[in-house]
């Protein structure tokens, strides 16, 4: 059995494997532990050197992203040899798989963007419905699964952790799912199946609320009042715009101030990372590098006994300094330009939804379900680019995208220049040739209609 041949069965059965790759980032880390690496890590090692050999053209954004992941992955293992700190050999392989799972998970979804994204939508109601679940019986009953922080803990804790070690990795996870499920569904789904995204986001809230995780309450409120303002709101209703952003802005100012005790230490933390970079040259500190350089802050005025950078996006700061983090930065602004061609909906504004809701972990290195979600970025980036403005609603529900006809300017230009525009008012069928729009128009053929290009419709003449 050659390479070739193993390509063509990869690309008839690469959904399912996108699938099972999605949940195992998703839910691995609960598997057992196999001597030094586990189950998870293994079955993410072959499916990579699978993903590899699937035969598929990549778009322009995978290089990017690959580009950037392979950067990211060699500058960040390079500056940790710089600092006296040590590197197990473990731990460089987890962040090595990093780099590997994401880029294989994102080759198998570019396959078929449409169909993918359509799958992850299924993927993710499965999962807010599972992490719910969980959720209630642990806020119930105390009980809790032995990856949680809680496990075992006298008296038992009533917060919700489901796969997750602690609440904040649950929380940020299960929005992600719910606001995917309620962007797919609003944009792709029409009204009518609309409300699978509003019952994901009322199973997520009571789970953010026990948790008390102020930053999936906001980002949640954040991706409502967007839609409804791009969607619902007339500009007869614009009072009611302000009203709803207005409303928003209080609530977020409130949470602060309830949880001011949390936040300051925060952003004395975010203050540091910033600092961080005169103390390391610009290069970073290498994995794990914001645990190494607030260790040795040694003030508890300061840090609060924080270790960790509690920002994904200044944890790049610490660890891997101002190039990788200006090229990560680089890569969002990529992903939003082209999701942008399909025009600013929900799922365009959702990577900036992503790093805010990475301030909520302490440490978002190794919490290897985001990085499925940044993949699902990744590809409606591309799918909207290849589909253009307008087609891409079409397209996902079959699979199949079908690029977006403009045939009405074209037709009434052609009429003007043929010295036919007298024919506007009058109502007759019109003879247009040189038709720019679905194909040319052959001999014989006439569009006719109240007006020349405007809801016209070609007929055989007689």
């Amino acid at each position: 059995m050659n390479l070739q041949y193993i390509g063509r069965l990869l690309t008839k059965g690469y959904s399912p494997l996108m699938v099972v790759l999605c949940m195992a980032m998703l839910c691995g880390h609960v598997l057992p532990v196999v001597s030094s690496l586990t189950v998870f890590h293994i079955f993410v090692a072959v499916t990579a050197m699978l993903a590899i050999l699937l035969r598929a053209p990549m778009p322009r954004l995978y290089y990017v992203v690959a580009a950037y992941f392979l950067f990211y992955t060699v500058w960040t293992i390079g500056a940790t040899m710089l600092w006296p700190q040590e590197l197990g050999l473990k731990e460089a392989l987890k962040f090595c798989m990093i780099a590997i799972s994401t880029v294989a998970l994102l080759r198998m979804m570019l396959a078929s963007p449409g169909k993918m994204l359509r799958l992850f939508f299924y993927v993710c109601i499965g999962y807010v419905l599972v992490m719910t679940g969980i959720g209630v019986v642990e806020h119930l009953s105390g009980w809790h699964l032995p990856t949680s922080a809680y496990y075992g803990q006298t008296p038992p804790s009533r917060i919700a952790t489901g796969l997750s070690y602690n609440q904040n990795d649950y929380s940020v996870l299960l929005v992600m799912a719910a606001l995917y499920v309620f962007a797919y569904s609003t944009l792709f789904m029409g009204k009518k199946a609309s409300w699978v995204g509003y019952i994901a986001i009322g199973l997520s809230l009571p789970m953010l609320w026990w948790n008390e995780c102020l930053t999936g309450i906001a980002a949640v409120g954040i991706a409502i009042v967007y839609h409804l303002v791009r969607t619902q709101v007339r500009k007869q209703s614009v009072a009611i715009c302000y009203c709803m952003a207005l409303a928003v802005i209080v609530a977020a100012c409130v949470g602060v101030v309830l949880a001011w005790p949390v936040i300051e230490p925060r952003l004395k933390i975010y203050a540091l990372s910033v600092s961080s970079l005169f103390d390391s040259y610009g290069l970073g500190f290498g994995i794990n590098g914001d645990k190494f350089y607030l260790s040795r802050v040694n003030n508890y005025e300061i840090t609060h006994g924080l270790t960790n950078a509690h920002s994904y996006l200044l944890q790049i700061l610490f660890t891997s300094g101002l190039p990788v983090f200006l090229f990560y930065c680089l890569v969002i602004v990529n992903i939003m330009a082209h999701s942008a061609k399909n025009g600013r909906n929900l799922l365009w504004l959702m990577p900036i939804l992503y790093l805010i809701l990475l301030f909520s972990p302490s440490s978002a290195l190794y919490m290897w379900g985001h990085y499925v979600f940044f993949c699902v970025y990744v590809c409606y980036a591309v799918f909207a680019a290849e589909q253009g403005a307008g087609s891409a609603e079409r397209a996902a529900g079959s699979g199949q995208p079908t690029v977006r006809s403009s045939y009405r300017i074209p037709v009434f230009l052609l009429a003007r220049i043929m010295g036919i525009y007298g024919s506007w008012s009058g109502g007759g069928p019109v003879m247009v040739r040189g038709w720019s729009g679905d194909g040319p128009i052959k001999d014989g053929q006439t569009t006719e209609g109240r007006r020349c290009g405007i809801g016209a419709r070609i007929v055989n003449k007689k």
